[in-house]
């Protein structure tokens, strides 16, 4: 006897001798009760599947065979190019492990009975039929590498050196990312966070005393002297001058932010404005948005008469058109709520921008549930595969 195996749950004991010959005893019933013969040369290992009906075993001639132990018969035999050193089967009856000669690795073979409800029991029943198969490759093209002659290989290595077409346009139904580093667009989000940590604990302190060189009076003397404010010609002051330039409408000025978004709401394209917030630094955009911020809106003017109310009602377009699209998916969403988060006290304010926010919202909400659909249906899809004995 030169191995044994043995199952628990069955009280079945498989053993190994040098006849070539595995032998089935009953450990309660002390007697022999199944007898298999098939191999040609030495047994190399055994192992039963995990509900005592096969018994799988492996020899230095190359095969591995199944044997059924209800119906005392072989079901299956395959040949391989290395001999079997050892094997073992999972407790799912899904994959078998296999050791083989000369062979650094594990080689797992699923097992085709749990995808397919015919099998050809009788067609090997009498060991004579073996199934030759190859080892599993580790990777696609060394196992191309042994299947096809060296014309396949030219073929292929022009196949892999060609590009991939890729298509512009979307699929419909899915979303498309921005391919932006995680870090940008979550910087949007964490901005408030990130300058809160980058402040510093202390205020600059300012130096006790001058250097001696420096002089601290504005004259050599010692004496301060102040001009008096200019009179104009007309007798007016500087100070009405002042009031005037307080009078004229805010104009923001002409930054490519402004000058993109308005060209891009003419032609209803935003591509190239999108690609230009793409290109700004976390900051930056911060900066260009609360540059549109309305600080004192008590007045209650008209959205015809501010600037940076006809750009905020621009930018609400953009958002809305975006989303429409599904383009730039996380990073729109990383914007949009940087924007809520400087003008949401505005666009409550005011009924024109309250107008183009509920419908920000109903487009937000349908691409969401359709985003959601498709991850509740992944989210079953898994759920379903991790239960069920398939890999």
């Amino acid at each position: 006897m030169v191995k044994i195996a043995y199952h628990r749950s069955n009280g079945i004991l498989a053993t190994v001798s040098d006849d070539l010959i595995i032998r089935l005893f009953d450990v309660v019933a002390v007697r022999m009760v199944r007898k298999f013969e098939g191999h040609s040369d030495r047994i190399t290992d055994i192992c039963f599947s995990e509900d005592g009906k096969w018994l799988l075993s492996s020899s230095m001639d190359g095969t591995l065979r199944i044997w059924d132990v209800i119906l005392a018969r072989q079901i299956d035999a395959i040949q391989v190019d290395v001999p079997i050193t050892a094997l073992s089967m999972s407790p799912n009856m899904d994959v078998l492990a296999t050791t083989h000669v000369d062979q650094n690795g594990i080689y797992l073979w699923v097992n085709q009975a749990m995808f397919s409800g015919s099998s050809s029991v009788d067609s090997f029943a009498n060991g004579q039929e073996i199934a030759s198969v190859k080892l599993p490759s580790i990777s696609s093209l060394y196992g191309q590498h042994h299947e096809h002659s060296n014309g396949s290989l030219a073929k292929l290595s022009e196949s892999v050196k060609s590009p991939v077409a890729i298509f512009d346009q979307n699929i419909p139904g899915l979303i498309t990312l921005s391919l932006l580093p995680k870090s940008q667009w979550q910087s949007l989000i964490n901005l408030d966070i990130i300058k809160l940590r980058n402040k510093p604990t202390e205020p600059p302190k300012k130096p006790e005393k001058a250097p001696f060189f420096l002089t601290s009076v504005p004259s050599l003397g010692g004496e301060i002297v102040f001009k008096p404010n200019e009179i104009s010609r007309d007798g007016s002051s500087g100070q009405d001058d002042e009031n005037k330039s307080n009078n004229k409408s805010f104009e923001l000025p002409p930054s490519r932010f402004v000058q993109l978004l308005r060209s891009s709401a003419e032609s209803k394209k935003f591509a190239a404005f999108t690609d230009f917030i793409k290109g700004l630094s976390p900051s930056s955009l911060d900066m260009e948005l609360r540059m549109l911020q309305i600080i004192d809106d008590e007045d209650q003017q008209e959205p015809e008469s501010r600037p940076e109310m006809s750009l905020i009602e621009l930018l609400l377009d953009y958002f809305i058109q975006e989303l429409s699209s599904k383009n730039n998916f996380e990073f729109t969403q990383a914007v949009v709520r940087l924007f809520l988060k400087i003008h949401g006290e505005t666009i409550r304010r005011q009924p024109v921008l309250q107008v183009k926010a509920r419908k920000l919202l109903d487009v937000q909400t349908a691409v969401w549930q359709r985003i959601d659909k498709l991850f509740q249906s992944s989210r079953c899809m898994l759920t379903f595969l991790s239960n069920s004995q398939v890999l």
